[in-house]
C-alpha cells in the first residue's frame, strides 16, 4: 500500500471530477488514501476551435500526461475514448473501470421533437435539421444517414454543451450517453442512436500512471474490470 495519498489528476469539468471522485472512492475502499489535483487541458481552455483542427488526439489528456511525467500527480483519470491508442513513453494503463453505456444519444432542443421524423424514409433524403457536434465520427455517420442536415460545431464540457443547445435554434445535438447519465443530467427529451457506431472505448474510464511507479500501479490494480479491459483493448487495437 502506498504510504502517501495518491494524487489523482483530473480536469475541472463536473464529469471529469465525478470520474476522479469515483477512483478516489474506490481506492479509499481498499484502504488507500487519495486526493484530487485539478489541471486544465487544452480542450477545456479553447472552446472555439473545432476538435479536428486541434489535432484531436490527446487534446484532453496532454496536460495531465505532462503533470504525471513531471511528478505533480501520481495517476490521471480519463474518459477512455479521449486517450490516444499510443500512450506517451513512461505512462502505462493502471486500470480500466467497469464500463457504462457505450451509446451515442440525440438530445433534442426543448419541445422540438424530431424523433418521429427520423424514422420516416422521406426524411432520410429531405432532412432539414440543424444538429450540434464537434465529432468528425458523429458528423460523418449522421450526414451519411441524413445528408441535408446542417452540422454546427459544439464544444465545451457536458453542462456547457447542454446549455448551448437549449439557447440555440438547433433541433438538437449528439452526446455520449455515459457522460450525461453519470452526473444525472440526461434530459428526458433524448434517445439512443442505436445505429451510430460509438468511439472505441466509449463509456469506459481509464486510470494511467507512471510505468516506474510500482507501488501506485499495484494500488490501482484492484480497480481493473477485466471484462471491460478486454473489450476496450479489442476495440482500440482494431
Amino acid at each position: 500500500m502506498q504510504n502517501n495519498p495518491i494524487r489523482i489528476g483530473t480536469r475541472e469539468s463536473q464529469l471529469a471530477v465525478w470520474q476522479a471522485d469515483l477512483v478516489k472512492k474506490l481506492l479509499e475502499e481498499k484502504g488507500q488514501k487519495a486526493e484530487l489535483v485539478f489541471i486544465k487541458s487544452e480542450g477545456d481552455i479553447d472552446l472555439v476551435t473545432p476538435l479536428y483542427a486541434m489535432g484531436v488526439q490527446g487534446v484532453f489528456t496532454r496536460s495531465l500526461d505532462a503533470a504525471l511525467l513531471n511528478n505533480k500527480i501520481d495517476i490521471a483519470v480519463h474518459s477512455m475514448k479521449d486517450v490516444p491508442v499510443q500512450l506517451p513513453q513512461g505512462i502505462a494503463q493502471a486500470a480500466v473501470l467497469q464500463r457504462a453505456s457505450y451509446k451515442d444519444i440525440l438530445v433534442m432542443n426543448g419541445e422540438k421533437s424530431i424523433e418521429p421524423q427520423l424514422s420516416n424514409p422521406f426524411t432520410i433524403h429531405h432532412s432539414p435539421f440543424t444538429i450540434g457536434t464537434s465529432s468528425i465520427r458523429r458528423k460523418a455517420q449522421w450526414l451519411n444517414r441524413y445528408p441535408n442536415t446542417v452540422i454546427e460545431n459544439l464544444r465545451g464540457n457536458v453542462n456547457t454543451r447542454l446549455q448551448k443547445v437549449a439557447e440555440s435554434n438547433w433541433h438538437g445535438a449528439i452526446f455520449a450517453a455515459a457522460g450525461l447519465e453519470r452526473i444525472g443530467v440526461r434530459p428526458e427529451n433524448s434517445f439512443d442512436l442505436d445505429w451510430m457506431l460509438p468511439a472505441p472505448a466509449q463509456g469506459a474510464i481509464m486510470v494511467v500512471g507512471r510505468e516506474t511507479d510500482v507501488e501506485v500501479m499495484k494500488a490501482c490494480a484492484p480497480l481493473n474490470d477485466v471484462d471491460t479491459a478486454i473489450s476496450v483493448k479489442v476495440e482500440r487495437d482494431f
